[in-house]
């Protein structure tokens, strides 16, 4: 393949990415816009063509600048219902909202790249709050127990936790880090950082692209069993969020993250090409992960490598393109 010709993607930190496959610029998650003491990679400001944008789910570190980037560039919004919600609120029009819940197959354009979304979930936190959680939380840590644990602790967590940092006087955090300082006041800004904390339900992406290949990409460490193991047709390269605690099936996973993202690997049928998102720095404890554990278990118990991208650094997604998919089908049959 020539280089137009090939799918490129570029890291911009957390879950957000950037591709261009078959003529369409597709975002990722918009997360660009970033508080200043983390490091930003690109601006919304910079974003000139999109055609496509896919959010996770609607969360800070998610879906801010989606609405920033559509206005500017015409591109279409695919979200969850809350997703869809906040990006009306923030003024795009409708024309540009496709709502989903995971189950659909989206065709991109007259390009054949289908979008096949998935159902998935959100990871569950560790044990604790942001304020005694270390630093790094490494995916070798075991937890186990804790089985009343749900999603919907991190809705009410986040809602309780954010709407006091936002609401409480300034002098409660006088002697606060200056890096929460600048979180505090990023997050005050709902102008311009557009988000929910309601995840309004997590979806899973699975681009299809004719001639090349598929890439899974997943936000977060959740999964249900079911919808992974048949998957179909199963990916080349995912993309997989390795933060928190495992959620499967809507219940905390009785062992490490290492474990939980090799079994997730496993059900996929052990695609060739494995990148780990959602590990690098946050504003809030744990402010990074420890991948190595996770490394380490995929490839020695699976066929699959991990591939470590570099921010802002565009790779090729395919290394050798399977180049029998139809988007449009649910089988990995050639098309003839």
């Amino acid at each position: 393949m020539t280089g137009s010709e090939q799918t490129t993607i570029e890291w911009f930190g957390a879950t957000t990415y950037r591709l261009k496959t078959r003529g369409l610029t597709i975002f990722l998650d918009t997360w660009l816009d970033r508080p200043s003491t983390l490091p930003q990679y690109l601006s919304t400001s910079d974003v000139t063509e999109c055609d496509y944008i896919f959010i996770s789910h609607a969360h800070f570190d998610h879906l801010p600048g989606a609405d920033k980037i559509a206005l500017r560039t015409g591109a279409t919004i695919v979200g969850n219902g809350e997703v869809i919600n906040v990006m009306r609120a923030a003024g795009v029009p409708p024309s540009q909202l496709l709502a989903i819940a995971g189950g659909e197959r989206i065709p991109l354009g007259t390009s054949g790249v289908v979008a096949h979304a998935y159902p998935s979930l959100h990871c569950l936190m560790p044990p604790g709050d942001h304020l005694s959680m270390p630093e790094t939380l490494d995916t070798a840590t075991v937890y186990l127990g804790g089985q009343d644990g749900c999603t919907l602790d991190v809705t009410r967590g986040m809602t309780k936790g954010f709407t006091h940092i936002c609401s409480a006087p300034d002098e409660a955090f006088a002697n606060a880090p200056e890096e929460f300082k600048v979180f505090r006041e990023w997050l005050k800004d709902r102008e311009a950082n557009r988000f929910s904390y309601f995840d309004g339900g997590q979806i899973m992406y699975n681009f299809v692209i004719p001639y090349q290949g598929v890439l899974l990409w997943s936000g977060h460490l959740g999964a249900y069993e079911g919808v992974v193991k048949s998957m179909c047709p199963k990916p080349d390269v995912v993309i997989l969020g390795v933060a928190g605690r495992g959620n499967l099936d809507g219940r905390p996973f009785e062992g490490s993250s290492a474990e939980m993202v090799t079994r997730i690997v496993e059900w996929l049928g052990e695609p060739e090409r494995i990148v780990f998102s959602l590990w690098d720095e946050m504003p809030l404890k744990p402010k990074r992960i420890d991948t190595r554990a996770a490394k380490k278990a995929v490839e020695e118990r699976t066929k699959s490598r991990v591939w470590d991208l570099v921010h802002a650094e565009v790779g090729v997604v395919f290394d050798q393109p399977r180049g029998v998919t139809d988007g449009n089908v649910m089988d990995t049959k050639p098309i003839v």
